[in-house]
Parts: structure tokens; C-alpha cells; sequence
């Protein structure tokens, strides 16, 4: 059973008198992972690097209230994620860039330091004085 259903069915077996849920049960939840250190209130959402049930307890609680649904916004680890995504994507661009260029221009245009003429201005060619 997961984390969500038993919480939900938790809060509607306390009130068996009435047939709708507790539209408040998914807030309660949360207030109480909050509570045992298992839910970052700042970025409401689930605290990094859990494990076990404490982490497939809170992800139920983030997924009931998260209704963005790209992909960057749907997980807890999406801004790392995305910012991971650019910095890859940059230097990957970058790359791509370089290599065009290689391809593109000739090397006796690259490297014009490598192919100059020599005008006898070099100390090597001339004795000491």
C-alpha cells in the first residue's frame, strides 16, 4: 500500500460516519513529515536524500499536491536536474562549435602563426652584437 493511500484511508476510517474524504488529509500529512524532519517546508517538498519508507512516504505526499507535469518540475531533483541539463548543453554546444570550425577553415588560416613567412625579423637569424 502506498504512502498516499494509507494516509488517506487512515484519515477516512476516523470519520466512517461520513462518505467524503478529508480534503484537508493530504495538508496533515505533510504537516506531519514536516514534523519528523521528513519534508523541507522552504521548497515544499520532500528532503534530499532519504531512503526507505520515509522517502516513499514523502514522494507520495509531493506527488498528491504537484500537478506540474514537465519533467524539471514534477520531481524534487528537477532544478539540479535542469541546471545539470544546461551546463552539459553549453559545453556540448561549445564543442560542437569547435569542431565545425575546424572542419570549416582551413588550418593555414588557423594556425597563421604557424604558416607565417619569415621577413628575417627572428633573433635566432641574426648574431649577437
Amino acid at each position: 500500500m502506498s504512502g498516499l493511500t494509507r494516509v488517506l484511508s487512515r484519515f477516512s476510517s476516523r470519520r466512517l460516519a461520513t462518505s467524503t474524504q478529508d480534503p484537508h488529509a493530504i495538508w496533515k500529512e505533510i504537516n506531519r513529515l514536516a514534523s519528523e524532519g521528513k519534508w523541507d517546508n522552504l521548497n515544499n517538498q520532500p528532503k534530499m536524500f532519504m531512503f526507505g519508507k520515509a522517502k516513499r512516504e514523502a514522494y507520495a505526499a509531493y506527488n498528491a499536491i504537484n500537478t506540474k507535469s514537465d519533467i524539471w518540475s514534477s520531481s524534487p531533483y528537477g532544478q539540479i536536474g535542469k541546471g545539470l541539463f544546461r551546463v552539459a548543453a553549453f559545453v556540448l554546444t561549445v564543442q560542437v562549435c569547435v569542431w565545425i570550425y575546424e572542419f570549416a577553415v582551413p588550418e593555414e588560416h588557423r594556425l597563421h602563426y604557424k604558416y607565417r613567412s619569415k621577413h628575417g625579423h627572428g633573433h635566432e637569424e641574426q648574431p649577437h652584437h
